[in-house]
């Protein structure tokens, strides 16, 4: 119900997008959105309009939580920082406060009566029969904690920058000239003959001259270079070192339930139905003639009321203690007598009830027997995280520091920075690998090395052991497998010459079939190819080769197999029939939405011109302290 609220006004909210500058309903819902009004220092001002502390504080929490999103963990203050969120959000709050200038210079405001139409648009608002409730708006607005007045606030202004984008950019489309050249590139058809080379194996190539053997080490030298290798030595504490799993008893097991009985509980919830009364006569009346044999509905609607439908909920979602306590004591079918609600009297009515649910101890044995023993591992590797910090800082070295954690080191010997040693051994047994390795090399030789964390709560505490400068290895010391390397790359390029004159004889006049016919090829035939097209043959390369020419175009270009030749003809060009219809909806729509986008972003950074833009640093720094 509140994500419908958060569209209320779509028709002008959908306008102030502007890449997040809509301020209130965003994110966080209608609530947070509307709370952000209030007083406080001002952040920046735009003319003579202040933006707030409160709204500046709810904008970057809001750019915390969708960079939150995409890193999938709460981001640090140095990562919001790198990500530029602080820019982002100013750059946000300055377009609003620029559109809000505007928009008083130039006069432009809503009326009670179009606000009053958009709130009746709004579909949160609205009762079972599809038409705007007050009494519904009301308790909507009553769960969401939120007063008329501060809704209405933020609706109006939402309203007025609508008016004012829309005039920029409303019903703006790309282009048919556009879409049609588009849908020419995108539909166009061809056919395309073509024949696979394959390489001879390379082992069949005889074996470069010592000269050409030099000069291929040469210009491939750093291929050959023996990397640095570093050895150390590291002390685990990860949840898989740690863990004592099978010392959680079920003693510990069912204290746990019963301390915590709520955690598997499912509350009570039940179908609810108001009325709002707009006095204590009017509800009085209304429970008499209920009590006299009249339906809720008959009552409400005699009154002039109208009942409202709640949905199924649970009793903290009323958001009053009294309406609570009428609603979850009543009986199902039975309306209850007149409650003092917050605005003012309301008479409900139950009409199901999911009674509450308890998952018996056996269900979730096994989930408190893993949460206890995770609870446990953490708590001995932050125990032990602080007895190794400590003795490390007090100069003990690595083994001593672990000797008075308990714990065990373990020696890695001279590594690559993948993990490989000297003879090409992989060492796959170093936690958090990419972490640990990249911890080792970039550090500098004989420097301590800061301990590494990873997924969540592990530590590797890291000291460093013997280093092995990289070199260069002489061509006589890597002679095979720099002979390896040369006939692979001297099959594959016999094989790409051989495509070349095979290509250059059709184009001087052999017809494609007999070159194939001659050469023992076989030819293959890919129709109606577009360059959307996604053919595993063919490969990027040959796709793009497909793509390069008139009708009778032959190239010869590398197949998406290693070592493979395509060389390929286009038999056929096929325009679309019409070229509009190959261009999709979503993407007509998608640039559409682009260029009005960026008709909206050139209009507001024309407003800023004139515009003396002030920003007050101090308090912006106060306000992120106070959001992290």
């Amino acid at each position: 119900m509140l994500n419908q609220m958060r569209r209320g006004a779509s028709g002008w909210v959908a306008k102030l997008l502007l890449g997040g500058l809509a301020v209130s309903f965003v994110v966080w819902g209608i609530a947070d959105g509307l709370r952000s009004h209030g007083s406080g220092s001002t952040v920046l001002q735009a003319g003579d309009i202040r933006v707030s502390v409160a709204e500046y504080q709810q904008a970057y929490q809001q750019g915390l939580n969708r960079l939150a999103q995409q890193l999938q963990r709460r981001p640090t203050s140095e990562q919001a920082e790198m990500f530029g969120v602080d820019q982002t959000v100013l750059a946000q709050l300055r377009a609003g406060a620029l559109v809000d200038l505007k928009a008083e210079h130039d006069g432009i405001a809503v009326s009670d009566e179009g606000l009053i139409t958009l709130i009746q648009r709004e579909k949160a608002f609205q009762d079972a029969s599809g038409r705007f409730s007050r009494d519904t708006m009301r308790a909507v607005l009553a769960n969401a904690g939120l007063s008329e007045a501060a809704y209405l606030t933020d609706l109006r202004r939402s309203a007025v920058r609508g008016q004012l984008l829309g005039a920029v950019a409303d019903d703006v489309v790309i282009p048919n000239a556009f879409v049609d050249a588009l849908g020419i590139y995108n539909g166009e058809r061809r056919t395309v003959q073509y024949a696979v080379l394959q390489p001879q194996p390379a082992d069949s190539v005889s074996d470069p001259s010592d000269d050409d053997l030099s000069t291929y080490y040469t210009e491939h030298q750093d291929t050959y270079h023996a990397p640095e290798y570093r050895g150390f030595s590291y002390v685990a504490l990860t949840p898989a070192t740690m863990a004592e799993t099978d010392k959680v008893t079920d003693e510990e097991i069912a204290r746990y339930y019963d301390a915590n009985r709520a955690q598997f509980t499912t509350p009570e919830r039940r179908a609810v139905q108001q009325v709002v009364f707009p006095d204590r006569a009017t509800a009085d009346a209304a429970a008499q003639a209920i009590a006299s044999g009249r339906s809720l509905a008959d009552a409400a609607k005699q009154a002039g009321r109208e009942v409202a439908d709640l949905g199924t909920i649970g009793r903290a979602a009323l958001g009053n203690a009294t309406l609570a306590d009428a609603a979850f004591g009543a009986q199902v079918g039975v309306p209850t007598g007149v409650v003092e609600g917050p605005f003012g009297p309301v008479i409900l009515n139950v009409t199901a009830v999911e009674p509450e649910v308890v998952r018996p101890l056996d269900d979730v044995r096994a989930d408190i027997r893993q949460s206890l023993a995770r609870d446990a591992t953490n708590a001995r590797i932050t125990s032990a995280y602080n007895t190794m910090s400590d003795s490390l800082q007090s100069g003990a070295p690595l083994a001593e520091a672990a000797e008075q954690a308990g714990l065990k080191v373990v020696s890695v010997p001279p590594v690559s920075r993948e993990g490989v040693t000297q003879d090409g051994t992989k060492v796959d047994t170093i936690p958090g690998s990419q972490q640990v390795l990249g911890a080792v090399f970039t550090g500098d030789e004989g420097n301590d090395i800061p301990p590494v964390n990873f997924d969540g709560n592990s530590y590797v505490f890291l000291a460093p052991g013997e280093v092995i400068p990289s070199r260069e290895r002489p061509l006589d010391e890597v002679r095979a497998r720099v002979t390896a390397d040369w006939k692979q790359d001297e099959a594959v390029q016999m094989a790409v010459d051989r495509g070349q004159s095979l290509a250059e004889r059709v184009r001087k006049g052999q017809s494609f079939a007999d070159m194939a016919e001659v050469e023992g090829l076989s030819l293959q035939t890919a129709s109606a190819v577009t360059r959307q097209s996604a053919l595993p043959v063919l490969g990027e390369a040959g796709m793009r080769a497909a793509f390069s020419g008139p009708q009778g175009f032959v190239a010869s270009t590398p197949a998406k197999d290693s070592g493979q030749v395509l060389v390929l003809q286009v038999s056929e060009v096929a325009p679309p029939a019409d070229p509009a219809a190959s261009v999709a909806q979503t993407t007509k729509t998608g640039l559409s939405q682009a260029l009005r986008g960026d008709l909206e972003q050139s209009y507001i950074a024309s407003l800023q011109s004139g515009v003396d833009v002030t920003y007050n640093q101090a308090v912006i720094q106060q306000a992120k302290a106070s959001v992290r």
